[in-house]
């Protein structure tokens, strides 16, 4: 009792974060999650402890052993130096099981958690669910000390399916530091696709809208990415655009950022998401960005300010985007520095990082409150 009265007098946090591949995994949850960890170890805040678990790991096949070990992690931390509050990042369907466990096991040790929702596919799983897994859902939900969202679409999903959340629900979009980028007045235009590639995040359509401006000599393309990296590049040989279409495949974060360091536009023609890092990266470096008005893109790209918003799986109006920026280079300097702008207002991970102490701490001072002994009792203990 000594050492929690201690740890609370010294305002002490001991957090854990549950993330699925771990530092350096492939998808967006590992890449924000890189971005906080990175944050933490140039800026350590002051009396916070933060630790990561990894509960998926890089083979689905062997996840079952990795959130296994997961939760001995979690039991070892709370015994030997105690943890106050979770974090646990949430995706669609597999994910969500894993979740089932995590937060099962924190209930039961007693330790406050917050759900941190990610997937742009989250509705749709949900409506699919059957009626156990959606009595679980809700539970993981309302069992939350708070719930993080990326956007207000995703707040309206929850608060239209469990109203009583409405007062736990914090919305805030993806944030990355910004990064000095120079305007490249000279050589072909760079546009640049960042994701998992195959037809969800639209790269059938980029491939029709190469086609629809190949008559345009001054631009080259990078298409990196995991997913059907092969299928891809057989593709991009069939159109016979392999002389201005590399497509090297899974980049780790230096070549992310040397990517970003050459591109002129950012594409992102997807048929779902939620809020991509991508563009927020994209933003940071002040790239034109080309996208969808999907999840909770419409949110903070703005058309005709901060970037260009196209139609879903619409190649002739994603060909006429990039026509206009590959002919334009003042509109791609203006949208540019504009979303450089909106980025260091709204998407700076300093400030993102300080915030979200402040959810975590709040998670755990309601969970201390509730636990905390009558006066007596506290007296004695010192």
């Amino acid at each position: 009792m000594f050492s929690k009265f201690h740890r609370e007098s010294a305002s002490q946090l001991n957090a854990v974060v549950v993330t699925p591949g771990g530092e350096g995994g492939r998808g967006g949850i590992d890449r924000m999650m890189d971005a906080i960890r990175h944050e933490f170890r140039e800026h350590p805040r002051v009396n916070v402890d933060l630790k990561f678990v990894v509960s998926r790991g890089a083979s689905i096949y062997l996840s079952p052993v990795v959130l296994a070990w997961a939760v001995l992690r979690i039991v070892f931390l709370q015994a030997w130096q105690g943890i106050d509050v979770i974090h646990i990042n949430l995706s669609a369907n597999a994910s969500v099981y894993r979740k089932f466990v995590v937060a099962a096991v924190a209930s039961a040790l007693r330790i406050p958690y917050v759900v941190h929702l990610h997937s742009g596919e989250f509705g749709t799983f949900w409506d699919s669910c059957n009626g156990q897994t959606r009595r679980w859902i809700d539970a993981l939900f309302t069992n939350a000390k708070s719930i993080i969202v990326l956007g207000r679409v995703w707040s309206d999903l929850l608060v239209t399916n469990l109203p009583e959340l409405r007062d736990r629900i914090i919305v805030m979009p993806n944030s990355t530091r910004a990064q000095r980028h120079d305007f490249h007045a000279d050589g072909p235009v760079t546009i640049l696709f960042l994701g998992r590639l195959g037809p969800a995040k639209g790269i059938g359509e980029l491939l029709d809208s190469f086609e629809i401006i190949r008559h345009h000599n001054d631009w080259r393309a990078t298409l990196a990415g995991d997913g059907a990296v092969t299928e891809t590049r057989i593709l991009v040989e069939r159109l016979g655009l392999a002389g201005r279409v590399k497509v090297p495949g899974w980049l780790n974060d230096d070549g992310v950022t040397a990517e970003l360091q050459a591109a002129d536009i950012l594409v992102l023609p997807s048929w779902v998401e939620n809020l991509p890092m991508c563009v927020v990266e994209a933003f940071g470096h002040g790239l034109a960005v080309v996208c969808t008005p999907v999840g909770a893109l419409p949110e903070i790209v703005e058309h005709e300010r901060t970037g260009l918003l196209v139609p879903v799986r619409n190649a002739r109006a994603l060909a006429s985007a990039l026509e206009r920026l590959l002919t334009d280079p003042a509109l791609r300097a203006r949208l540019g520095i504009q979303a450089r702008a909106q980025h260091a207002v709204r998407f700076e991970i300093g400030g993102y990082v300080d915030r979200l102490v402040g959810v975590w701490r709040g998670a755990s001072r309601t969970e201390r409150r509730r636990a905390t002994p009558p006066s007596s009792m506290t007296a004695s203990a010192r």
